[in-house]
Parts: C-alpha cells; sequence; structure tokens
C-alpha cells in the first residue's frame, strides 16, 4: 500500500498506466478507447486526489474508477462499431502474460462490462465482495450475482472449448 501524501501525479501516472491501460483494455477490447479511459481515469484522479480517504488502497480506488469510466465508455460505444480492432496493432509482451492469462483474457472478453468489473476487482485486486460493494456502492449481493454469474459464463464457455460468445 502506499502512502498518498508522499505521491504526486508523476508519480502516480508512472506507477499505475499500465495497470490502469490493462484494466480498461479488458473492458473495452479497443486499443483506442483503453487509450482515451486511461487518460480519462488519470484526470478523474488527479481531481479527486485529495477526497481520497487514506484507508483507502490507492490500487483499488484508481482501479475502479478506471473501470466506471471504461463502462461509461462502453455503453456511449455500445450502439457503434466499438469492436474494430485488429489484433496485429496491440501488441502484447510475451514476458508479462503468460497463456493461462492469455486464456483468461479471451474468456473475460465474453463477459459484459459490468461482471468484468467485480471480477478484476475481486481477483486482480484481492478485494473482498464487501469492499467491491462498498467501493461501487451497489448492493453486496449484487456484486456476489455478478461474480456468480460471470463465473457461470467462463465456465460454459470453457466447457464448449472457448469458441463462440456466450448469451448474457
Amino acid at each position: 500500500m502506499f502512502e498518498i501524501s508522499t505521491l504526486n501525479e508523476r508519480k502516480i501516472y508512472e506507477l499505475f498506466f499500465e495497470k490502469i491501460y490493462k484494466t480498461t483494455y479488458y473492458i473495452l477490447k479497443n486499443e483506442e478507447l483503453a487509450k482515451d479511459a486511461t487518460h480519462d481515469t488519470f484526470i478523474k484522479v488527479f481531481k479527486n486526489l485529495g477526497k481520497i480517504n487514506k484507508h483507502t488502497s490507492m490500487n483499488a480506488w484508481i482501479t475502479t474508477i478506471a473501470t466506471r469510466t471504461a463502462i461509461d465508455i462502453y455503453n456511449k460505444n455500445k450502439r457503434q462499431s466499438a469492436y474494430t480492432f485488429e489484433e496485429e496493432n496491440y501488441v502484447l509482451n510475451s514476458d508479462e502474460f503468460n497463456y493461462e492469462k492469455d486464456e483468461l483474457e479471451l474468456y473475460l472478453a465474453n463477459l459484459p462490462p459490468e461482471q468484468k468489473q467485480v471480477l478484476v476487482l475481486k481477483y486482480m485486486d484481492d478485494l473482498t465482495e464487501k469492499e467491491i460493494a462498498n467501493l461501487l456502492s451497489i448492493k453486496l449481493g449484487t456484486v456476489k450475482s455478478r461474480i456468480f454469474r460471470a463465473k457461470q459464463k467462463i465456465y460454459e464457455q470453457y466447457q464448449t472449448g472457448g469458441e463462440g460468445r456466450i448469451e448474457e
């Protein structure tokens, strides 16, 4: 955990840029939209830096802002062709990703943004369901049902060999 008072904007940007970009990309699956969401996230973070509770995890707080920002962008672009993504435009550093994580990314791509959000917060940021509910200002039961449905969809996709989009 970082001491908030010792971090300046530049250090926050350096520490969290890659994580925020990956988080927004998981949700949006579009390089340009993920860059926009990352940029917007840092603007929101820097504007609200003084409002963060010193007992709150900076990592979880920033990730929550990033996921909400990405979901907003996703919803704005839902009717447009937001998924015109060509794989050759997105370069992954093979040292950073192992096979299992790449496979999980494929399964996550088929989840609605709200379900991705809770999975990222629970399994990547190690937050409890109660902490997620508090951060997102939603009911604990909603968090639990989103996690359950997301796991169910991932399992169904796994059972079918990962092919095709699972119906929502």
